[in-house]
């Protein structure tokens, strides 16, 4: 969870025309590095479709925990203002274990897990079939929100995200103090909790998890607007500072 959600925090609000950016983003704890990530993103693709896809790789004591390059892509397409998810591919290695995963998604918005490597991680709660129909994955939850802070400023709303295994509630909001302190543009502050698929011998992962997106000017002419530091919560490092390394076209 920490990772998908990580990375999906990282996307940025792009320009309206259509180029492929890649944002560098370093993960700390207490000044110390632990991973970096490479986030490409496209958000006005011809035909009204998106893309991004981010590659995140360990460094120092991350690494006793998964090796190797994490994977994640999503594609899909707006209707309106709206994101309408395709295709969601995840893949990599969790402490010595591959896991991959590919939901697909139908016409009417309803996800189909269509791989799941490993089929069965561990004892989980269930997720009611009903829940399923309207959720994004995470990828597309945070392009919604990057593209409604692009027109708006604003960050205020909620979405269901489904992963394949866990269904998670997020709520958005828009932090008024530090929005004024930050010259009108938004920090957001994200709240999210597992509603389903929640793992029986951790209760615990049913608090809720709180983060804060930082915004800021883009730093050239042309340049999406790009979260430069988050403040995210993880399970065994405390808070985590994500800073903004590195900017380009590709």
């Amino acid at each position: 969870m920490l990772r998908s959600a990580t990375l999906a925090l990282l996307l940025a609000a792009g320009p309206a025309s259509a180029e492929v950016w890649q944002a560098g983003y370093l993960f700390t704890a207490a000044g110390i590095p632990l991973m970096e990530a490479q986030v490409a993103f496209d958000m006005d693709r011809p035909g009204a479709r998106y893309f991004v896809e981010t590659r995140t790789r360990p460094r120092g004591l991350a690494t006793i925990f998964f090796r190797g390059e994490q994977v994640a892509r999503s594609e899909g397409a707006w209707r309106g203002s709206l994101p309408r998810p395709l295709q969601h591919r995840s893949q990599g290695n969790w402490r010595g274990t591959p896991r991959r995963t590919q939901i697909d998604y139908a016409a009417d918005g309803t996800p189909r897990v269509t791989v799941l490597d490993p089929q069965q991680d561990m004892e989980r709660t269930p997720i009611p079939t009903e829940a399923l129909p309207g959720t994004l994955d995470s990828l597309s939850a945070m392009v919604q929100l990057a593209r409604q802070v692009r027109e708006t400023s604003r960050c205020d709303g909620r979405a269901r995200i489904f992963d394949g295994r866990r269904l998670t509630e997020l709520t958005v909001a828009t932090d008024a103090v530090r929005q004024a302190d930050s010259g009108g543009l938004p920090s957001c502050v994200i709240e999210s909790r597992i509603v389903g698929g929640l793992p029986v011998e951790r209760p615990e992962d049913a608090r809720v998890m709180r983060s804060i997106v930082h915004f800021a000017p883009p730093r050239e002419p042309g340049a999406p607007l790009l979260p430069i530091r988050i403040e995210l919560p993880s399970r065994w490092w405390g808070t985590l500072q994500v800073t903004l390394v590195g900017l380009s076209r590709t």
